[in-house]
């Protein structure tokens, strides 16, 4: 038989064990009166089987979510992730200091917030509509991992991935989401880096072959989508060799800096991209530029090419280099395929040099 002194102690027990689950996550469970105020009940309304099975359903009800709620409240400090608990309504309920660092605000004021409030608004529309979905069935689910970018309280951005998975609860308990959260910024730099680097030639800082090989492909078939003009330069050092054998292969590095300098100093937009082909040439893709067009990039780039100096590494002034330039235009479906154009710009550069050196030749 349950006594007003076994009730007011289980109602006690009942008032700690739902306080812990508030602290711990800020759920609304049903609370029982003030723990102060004493409890005065009929003690024949507990011999009643039916009363005493619902007090007891109550009891073992709040305490099995007190005791989840503390384990997950637990387990989430624990862990090095970052992780945040929400309702059916996206509202936060948990969060540990690593999600409250990736959204920029204390947890405590971060509880009761709608966490889509932290998504860039190019991203929240897709979570808003997951959440009415949702709860539509309240079906369970996994979303992500996926790349989003979270808006923080300072209104800086910072890019992460997210995951979200329902979480077990109890019958006719609320529902509850799971969001797990790493910070790519790091990731997303070494990254970038990384990719500067596959694509730059190292001794010059110009594109290498490989990003000049992607970049006339897109730049090709650009041309032929909108039937503009796309013009290629192939850009030769005239006697390099003789320069190294004569300076030292030393300055031949440096000598292959300058020029490149030059070459890119020389691009008119940023469209436009200049790389190194192999050895001492060069190569400047130059989309929608005519044929007329591109012959004055050249020009500029021969003329400011044979006002280098070399007094800085150590020679004399009268030392001097000088360039041999190829140009191909792709217009009106002039040539086949991109390689095509590389081949007709590459005639050209010959030409150039069998006709005495330091001079532009057009393609035929």
């Amino acid at each position: 038989m349950i006594t007003a002194n076994k009730y007011q102690e289980i109602h006690d027990t009942l008032i700690r064990a739902t306080e812990l689950a508030k602290a711990l996550s800020g759920k609304n469970f049903p609370t029982p009166d003030h723990p102060h105020k004493p409890i005065v009940q009929n003690e024949v309304a507990f011999n009643d089987p039916q009363n005493k099975s619902a007090a007891r359903q109550t009891v073992e009800h709040t305490l099995d979510q007190a005791t989840q709620i503390s384990s997950l409240g637990f387990l989430m400090n624990a862990i090095s992730e970052a992780i945040f608990v929400v309702n059916d309504e996206g509202i936060i309920e948990m969060i540990n200091q690593h999600a409250a660092k990736l959204f920029g605000s204390p947890k405590e004021l971060l509880i009761g917030q709608k966490w889509t409030n932290f998504v860039n608004s190019a991203y929240k529309e897709e979570y808003l509509e997951l959440f009415a979905q949702w709860r539509e069935t309240f079906t369970p689910f996994n979303h992500g991992p996926k790349e989003i970018v979270l808006q923080r309280a300072d209104s800086s951005l910072v890019d992460a991935d997210i995951s979200l998975s329902c979480l077990p609860v109890a019958e006719n308990a609320t529902p509850l989401i799971v969001g797990v959260m790493h910070n790519l910024t790091s990731h997303k730099e070494k990254f970038a880096e990384l990719t500067r680097l596959a694509n730059t030639d190292k001794l010059t800082g110009l594109a290498n072959r490989h990003a000049f090989d992607d970049a006339l492909q897109n730049a090709w078939d650009a041309s032929v989508q909108h039937q503009h003009p796309l013009s290629l330069l192939l850009i030769d050092i005239d006697f390099f060799k003789l320069f190294n054998d004569n300076y030292g292969h030393i300055n031949g590095d440096k000598c292959l800096q300058k020029v490149a300098q030059v070459i890119k100093s020389a691009m008119p937009n940023r469209d436009c991209l200049a790389a190194r082909f192999g050895g001492e040439e060069f190569t400047v893709i130059l989309p929608n530029f005519s044929k007329t067009q591109a012959q004055r990039v050249a020009e500029k780039i021969q003329r400011q090419i044979n006002q280098i100096k070399f007094t800085d590494i150590g020679l004399t002034q009268e030392v001097k280099v000088s360039v041999s330039q190829g140009i191909a235009c792709e217009q009106q479906g002039q040539f086949r395929t991109e390689m095509a154009l590389i081949c007709a710009a590459d005639t050209a550069l010959y030409r150039a040099k069998a006709e005495g050196r330091n001079r532009i030749s057009l393609s035929l």
